[in-house]
């Protein structure tokens, strides 16, 4: 059995932080990314500081068995409409259904503990495997905006998924069953208040 747990990145000492910035500059990250520079220590770092007052913004740094290994970030935190946006993503050498077990424990964090009713994400149109995932967790697919963004001087488009608390309160009952044993396999301890939009 693993050990993850996923901690708030300004609760993270400075080496952490450090490490952060690695996976965030790996080529496999930066390619499924809006923005795909590489990331100066000093940008990042002021990232990190903006982040202490955000608060349409929680990031949290994934630690696999205490190894930096990925960031989960619910953007655009809307506490009047009560929704998000959401992402994650992780180093290229983690697998074996860890993002199976980050997006079905973050899932439960947004809409039990944050109090959210709609969580939203968008998928560059070369990320399908992430597309698949999210509908394989109840997302449904509420629009596709052609040549949106440019990546590599080419223009591709962007998927829009959207998942309702209502939704989701029906099918994490056949996932926590059907996943149980990546689940078991990945325990995630969320190091984050309980408090609610």
């Amino acid at each position: 059995m693993d050990s993850v747990t996923i901690r708030h990145i300004t609760k993270c000492n400075l080496d952490q932080k450090k490490e952060v910035r690695e996976v965030r500059n790996l080529e496999s990250v930066r390619r499924s990314m809006y923005t795909d520079h590489m990331i100066g220590l000093n940008e990042h770092l002021a990232w990190i500081d903006r982040l202490e007052n955000d608060t349409k913004q929680i990031v949290f740094v994934v630690f696999l068995n205490d190894k930096v290994s990925g960031i989960v970030s619910i953007n655009a935190l809307d506490r009047l409409h009560k929704k998000s946006d959401w992402a994650f993503y992780l180093d290229d050498k983690t697998r074996g259904g860890l993002g199976a077990a980050l997006e079905y424990a973050l899932l439960n964090y947004a809409f039990d503990r944050l109090g959210l009713e709609k969580l939203n994400c968008e998928v560059i149109e070369t990320n399908p495997a992430v597309v698949k995932m999210h509908l394989k967790f109840g997302f449904l697919e509420e629009g596709f905006r052609r040549s949106n963004i440019i990546k590599n001087d080419a223009r591709i488009g962007v998927h829009f998924l959207g998942l309702t608390k209502e939704d989701w309160f029906v099918k994490r009952v056949e996932l926590g069953l059907s996943y149980k044993s990546i689940f078991d396999k990945f325990p995630v301890t969320i190091e984050a208040p309980a408090f609610s939009v």
